[in-house]
């Protein structure tokens, strides 16, 4: 039976389930925080979160039925869309800070001193299915065309948004490098495992980028879905903003601390790049015209040969609301 089937606990609360990226990826931190926080026991519902190897994979989740949510790259949806798929953002969750960089290992350091370099070499990130590519492979075609690189001219390797896989890949020497979000970026480097190559935080590498301010995460779910449960939706979305919310109004250190698992080390980690990166997430968890119109610019440039629906399209806006 679908998990969705069930839509109450045996307390009744109103039972969501969502899949996201990860464990420990920065980018869907505000979600994580939702049960930790009792964000969702406080509205009458249980969050349970799942964690995918890439958003690809937790839509696809979504799609067959096992769960109500998906966090993931926006810039997915489009590319689903149209393969026929039903589905839908339904409420924005990053902000105006690209979390992501490049980093390469640490014994090919003198020999790969730019994103130039990278022709002909292995790269890792998280990759998608026959549906799909991921935003992260998505963005890092982007990057490394502003850079002078196809993307034939680089071999990919699947890795998952998690640590195991990403520093399996330069540990085992499978990929020169990887392509990734926080704290993996910075989590690689301290381990001695790489060196950055390219920071998109720095607004000089960033400005060199299509589409700079899109929407990069969201959280879809289907169309049929929405239709059959449009209190959950609303439900959800309210957990969210709260997160949200909590989150911009928050010292780092408490932040990190209220995510819970990790080492000492990995908090101060979460910490650091949470003050680093104030913009990281979306600020009131509404959906911005300016956002979405970058994102079709982001989507021109990450598949210039797919005819794509317009971001807008693909967008319900009902229960998280929009800004100019």
């Amino acid at each position: 039976m679908p998990a969705v089937a069930r839509p109450q606990t045996d307390d009744g609360e109103t039972l969501i389930r969502i899949n996201i990226p990860g464990p420990q990826a920065l980018p869907f931190l505000p979600i994580d925080l939702i049960p930790l926080l009792n964000f969702d026991r406080e509205m009458g519902g249980r969050l349970v979160v799942r964690y995918k190897t890439s958003g690809v994979h937790a839509i696809e989740d979504v799609l067959a039925g096992n769960a109500d949510f998906a966090a993931l790259g926006f810039s997915t949806l489009p590319v689903l869309a149209a393969r026929g798929k039903d589905v839908v953002a339904i409420s924005p969750l990053s902000g105006r800070t690209p979390p992501l960089g490049v980093i390469v290992r640490k014994d090919l350091a003198n020999a790969i001193r730019g994103l130039r370099d990278m022709k002909g070499r292995t790269i890792a990130t998280s990759t998608g299915s026959i549906n799909s590519r991921t935003y992260l492979q998505m963005a890092a075609l982007v990057v490394l065309r502003a850079h002078g690189v196809a993307g034939h001219q680089v071999r990919w390797l699947a890795a998952g948004q998690n640590w195991d896989s990403l520093s399996g890949a330069l540990i085992s020497k499978a990929a020169d490098a990887v392509f990734c979000e926080e704290p993996f970026t910075s989590r690689l480097v301290r381990n001695g495992l790489g060196v950055l190559l390219t920071d998109l935080t720095d607004p000089r590498v960033a400005a060199r980028i299509p589409g700079l301010g899109h929407v990069r995460t969201a959280v879809a779910t289907t169309r049929a879905m929405a239709h059959r449960h449009p209190e959950k939706v609303e439900l959800f979305v309210r957990m969210l903003r709260r997160s949200l919310v909590w989150v911009q109004s928050s010292p780092p250190e408490l932040v990190a601390e209220k995510a819970g698992a990790g080492t000492a080390e990995e908090r101060q980690e979460r910490a650091d790049l949470l003050r680093k990166m104030p913009g990281i997430y979306n600020a009131d968890g509404r959906f911005s015209e300016p956002q979405i119109a970058a994102t079709d610019i982001f989507l021109r440039a990450a598949a210039p040969d797919m005819k794509l629906a317009a971001a807008v399209s693909l967008i319900d806006d009902r229960w998280a609301g929009s800004r100019r």
